[in-house]
């Protein structure tokens, strides 16, 4: 997949007309007359005027409708303090992340949640384990976490200690003692890690921790307990009526 260092603006041929209509069409076509081997996972709309908002192999972008012009990167909302790709993508992430059952996550919770979030974790990632060593912080504070078993390629072997984890008759003792660093007997077995990466991929999660409210919004990679229950706490404030 292409990577652009900074923001930058591409001038591509436009899209017949044909395809205007359907914005996969147009985002598929515009992207391969650039990496011909670019997946685009999903499409809609952006609340930047012309625009759709894409996830290409697991990255988050945008094309125009009409198919002339790419731009990777962040653009902000000034009022809101808001990266509108967020904005574009949150109901997407939102149903993505309705459809992980609590089957197929691994659950640390306090007797009576305050809030939840869901957290994209690799065993081998230093801010995963971060966050995993204040776990008993983030319950105190009301906060229940289900990971999501997403190891990343840039880690060799992470697969298989993802897999060892969920196929460990205590998954939370297991994955407590991955996360210290703890070599565990390899185990194998059915497992939902394939379909949580095509799900991150989805949602342009290409980075761990990722922390996603139930809304869809992203909260960050690694955030502190406090930090974390304060972003959660405002959230959960009505919103003023316009």
């Amino acid at each position: 997949m292409f990577r652009f260092a900074i923001l930058m603006l591409l001038a591509l041929a436009a899209v017949p007309a044909s395809a205007a209509d359907d914005p996969a069409t147009v985002a598929t076509t515009a992207l391969r007359k650039l990496a011909p081997n670019a997946k685009v996972d999903s499409v809609v709309p952006a609340t930047l005027p012309g625009f759709y908002a894409v996830v290409v192999d697991g990255h988050p972008m945008y094309i125009s409708t009409d198919g002339k012009y790419l731009i990777e990167g962040h653009i902000y909302d000034v009022d809101t303090r808001r990266d509108v790709i967020d904005d574009a993508l949150s109901g997407l992430r939102k149903k993505e992340l309705a459809g992980i059952p609590a089957s197929k996550r691994i659950t640390f919770a306090p007797p009576n949640p305050k809030y939840h979030v869901t957290v994209f974790t690799d065993v081998d990632c230093p801010y995963c384990r971060e966050f995993h060593k204040q776990i008993a912080e983030y319950n105190k504070l009301g906060i229940a976490v289900d990971y999501v078993l997403f190891p990343l390629s840039i880690h060799p072997g992470a697969d298989k200690k993802a897999q060892t984890v969920w196929c460990s008759k205590d998954r939370n003792m297991a994955y407590t003692q991955a996360m210290d660093g703890k070599a565990l007997a390899p185990l194998t077995c059915s497992n939902p890690i394939a379909e949580i990466t095509n799900i991150a991929g989805a949602m342009g999660v290409n980075g761990t921790p990722g922390i996603f409210a139930d809304d869809g919004s992203q909260l960050g990679g690694y955030v502190p307990p406090q930090q974390l229950a304060q972003r959660l706490q405002q959230m959960a404030q009505p919103k003023p009526a316009p």
